[in-house]
């Protein structure tokens, strides 16, 4: 193999490093963002809207490689091509050895990227879609005011490829160790998955929260664990119900990266069967959230790899693929909620939706990724589970 020049090699960022090195066929570490139009794509505006991305974030376009300790991503010179959207939806899935981990799809009315978590958080592929809508609607004759979006014209900016862990990152501060649990996941098939997508309204959902005093997501979280209690008590089962979900460190640390910088809250199920009880309590866990539990965790992510930094890869990858393999087992669900995605006044009229699925994980099978456009909340669940009534029950109380 021929020598890999380094201006080419980027360095991974230390959430990135534990993607890269937990990924495998059966833990594919990849989500998607979907935008949904309300007319046909014109493929070859979204071809050209994705050459003028790509030369605007090049650390977007680029494959994995292994050295003796750590993954790296490699920069690539060949385009990203998009590719037509192989019948239904499909769960985001495995990239191949030399493939860009960057992919880019398109159907009849909408178009997707995917992408391997190495390389960007959620938030960090909201920005990168919404540049790349721009783009493609500027092409196709629309005048779309960009200010406060990625500008596909400029040159690529130092800011968005920092590591903000290394800076707010501190090592004195540790997450304190989970409690040992005996979770209750439902039955599920590893090998077998399916994504399903439901659209609710925003305003109706919104009122139905304030009721209880609740935001949205503390209101979807309740929901989702009082039908796994009602699921859970079917199947006599006595285990907790343990929901994980992200956190965006922007909302706590200044920076302007497109990499990861998130952090992650698990939200246990109260022992508790009246509804405002449960969202109650919810709400309680949920506002545990703060600048210090971000940097609690980060730095616990920190320590990881800094314990083992001088490992080989090959003796390192699966002691990592084994701490994700007990950290799927270790929750019940994931729930991802991307927020509001603001789009510019010119082509609102233009989007219908956007949605939001996540990879499988090994023995979680459930990942609930939720996105908001104007006044339409989407809940996007890829599932490995054998039948769909939870996730039934679950949209008929969001209704």
């Amino acid at each position: 193999m021929s020598k890999i020049k380094t201006k080419n090699i980027i360095k991974l960022d230390h959430t990135g490093q534990y993607y890269a090195t937990g990924y495998s066929k059966e833990n594919p570490l990849t989500f998607s963002l979907t935008v949904h139009l309300k007319e046909e794509v014109t493929p070859e505006a979204l071809q050209q809207a994705v050459d003028d991305l790509m030369k605007r974030l090049p650390h977007f376009n680029v494959r994995l490689r292994s050295g003796f300790l750590w993954f790296y991503h490699e920069l690539l010179n060949t385009p990203v091509k998009i590719m037509k959207q192989p019948g239904s939806f499909l769960p985001p899935r495995q990239f191949n050895k030399d493939e860009t981990l960057t992919r880019i799809f398109y159907g009849e009315s909408h178009f997707t990227i995917e992408i391997l978590h190495s390389i960007c958080d959620g938030r960090g592929l909201v920005k990168v879609m919404t540049a790349l809508l721009i783009r493609y609607y500027k092409l196709l004759g629309y005048e779309v005011d960009n200010q406060g979006v990625i500008d596909c014209n400029a040159s690529p900016r130092s800011e968005e490829t920092e590591d903000a862990y290394v800076r707010f990152a501190d090592l004195r501060k540790t997450k304190n160790k989970k409690v040992k649990r005996k979770i209750y996941v439902p039955h599920y098939e590893i090998d077998t998955s399916h994504t399903i997508i439901h659209s609710f309204k925003l305003d109706s959902l919104k009122q139905r929260a304030k009721s209880h005093n609740a935001t949205i997501t503390e209101y979807i979280m309740a929901h989702i664990m009082n039908e796994f209690a009602k699921k859970r008590k079917i199947d006599k089962h006595q285990g907790t119900i343990l929901v994980g979900t992200p956190i965006d460190c922007r909302s706590f640390f200044s920076t302007e990266s497109l990499r990861n910088f998130n952090s992650g809250k698990d939200i246990v199920m109260p022992e508790v069967e009246n509804f405002s009880d449960i969202v109650k309590e919810v709400k309680e866990q949920f506002s545990e959230i703060n600048a210090q539990h971000c940097q609690e965790t980060m730095s616990a992510m920190e320590n990881l790899v800094k314990l083992t930094h001088l490992i080989p890869l090959f003796i390192k990858k699966p002691i990592i693929q084994k701490i994700g393999e007990a950290e799927s087992r270790g929750h019940t669900a994931m729930l991802s909620s991307l927020g509001l995605v603001k789009i510019p006044i010119e082509i609102q009229d233009k989007v219908e939706s956007f949605s939001f699925p996540i990879a499988k994980s090994p023995h979680m099978p459930y990942q609930f990724g939720c996105v908001t456009v104007g006044n339409t909340l989407t809940l996007t669940i890829v599932t490995t589970a054998k039948d769909n009534n939870v996730i039934e029950n679950i949209f008929s109380a969001l209704k």
